[in-house]
């Protein structure tokens, strides 16, 4: 009983802390690969109330290129039935690959990305992420391998020599960066536009690996300065970040620093929070008490800037016995940022 009591008076701060109506309370979730019952039920154990819906491509069962309502509608659907919010869905990166390479057919491009802005408009579905990038690959084929971690753990590598001196892959031919930014203004100028028109949030992943050229392919959101130019170049509200810390860190520059920038202009509109150890051209996704950011300094910057949006693990380790979807180890990294926002709290009363 004294073991319980003395427990119980530990918690107790916290416990009220969670409780408290005025304690900072970002939308902790997670990048949900499916919407199956088990899968959210999992969801709701974590303390979670919101979904960040990145497995996608099943949402357009008729492979038509687009989105409709009706096809949007039984996700948010099973999200709701389980208590939980849909926040955002991951545009596919192949509804507008014409867009990427600059080739005939991207007005096309346009028209059925606009189509999945509608979509998810007519179901109450705030925000929807998208990443320009040439290569969706995260594989030996961009220079990602696997290694072993700590405790014999699996954990994602880079190494950019692997591909340094690669010719494009099929797709592509070389193209430089400002190529690349004409390519994408023509196609993010009037999709932005929609979403202005339908009111939903658009937020941009930035290129991971980040590396100003993957085998002879321009970047641009290699940087914080690709972000900042894209502001610049469409400077609605709805167009903005997604400010994916382990991406952000790979790049060598002060991610904290980054991070009240880009969060006081409130244009982080989702925050991938994950780890790195060592920066471009060669790093590991690492456990969030590895890396070389102090992830409670980040918490904290968050909190500092005003960020009350959603927060995902994102990538992790793979821990032994885990599913083909990593339950395991992004548990570890859901109690990890759970504690690190109650001891920002704790911190800030």
């Amino acid at each position: 009983h004294l073991v319980h009591l003395t427990a119980s008076a530990a918690l107790a701060p916290f416990a009220s802390l969670a409780a408290a109506k005025d304690a900072w309370s970002p939308k902790l979730s997670e990048n949900l690969s499916d919407v199956e019952p088990a899968t959210l039920k999992w969801l709701k154990q974590m303390g979670c109330k919101h979904v960040i819906f990145q497995g996608s491509e099943s949402v357009d069962r008729d492979n038509k290129g687009y989105w409709t309502a009706a096809d949007v509608k039984p996700i948010k659907q099973r999200c709701d039935e389980a208590g939980l919010i849909l926040e955002s869905l991951m545009i596919p990166r192949h509804y507008f690959t014409r867009a990427m390479t600059g080739e005939q057919g991207r007005d096309r491009d346009i028209e059925n990305v606009i189509r999945c802005i509608q979509a998810v408009a007519a179901n109450g579905i705030p925000m929807c992420e998208w990443r320009f990038k040439p290569y969706p690959f995260m594989d030996e084929r961009t220079g990602y391998y696997n290694t072993e971690g700590r405790g014999g753990a699996r954990l994602k590598a880079f190494d950019y020599s692997r591909v340094k001196d690669m010719p494009p892959l099929a797709e592509f031919k070389p193209c430089s960066m400002e190529e690349m930014w004409q390519r994408f203004l023509y196609f993010g100028k009037p999709v932005v536009a929609a979403a202005d028109k339908y009111n939903v949030r658009l937020s941009m992943h930035p290129c991971d690996p980040p590396v100003p050229y993957m085998r002879g392919v321009a970047q641009i959101f290699h940087h914080p300065d690709g972000f900042r130019r894209m502001i610049r170049e469409i400077p609605s509200p709805n167009n903005g970040v997604t400010f994916c810390q382990g991406t952000f860190t790979e790049m060598g520059i002060d991610v904290l620093k980054e991070i009240r920038y880009f969060a006081k202009l409130g244009r982080i509109h989702l925050v991938h929070f994950r780890a790195v150890r060592g920066t471009i051209p060669k790093y590991e996704e690492v456990f969030m008490d590895e890396g070389d950011v102090d992830m409670l300094d980040a918490m904290r910057a968050f909190n500092d800037s005003g960020y009350t949006g959603p927060l995902v693990s994102d990538h992790t380790p793979r821990i032994e016995g885990d599913s083909p979807w990593g339950h395991r180890g992004r548990s570890y990294s859901h109690g990890y940022m759970r504690a690190l926002v109650h001891a920002v709290n704790k911190l800030t009363r």
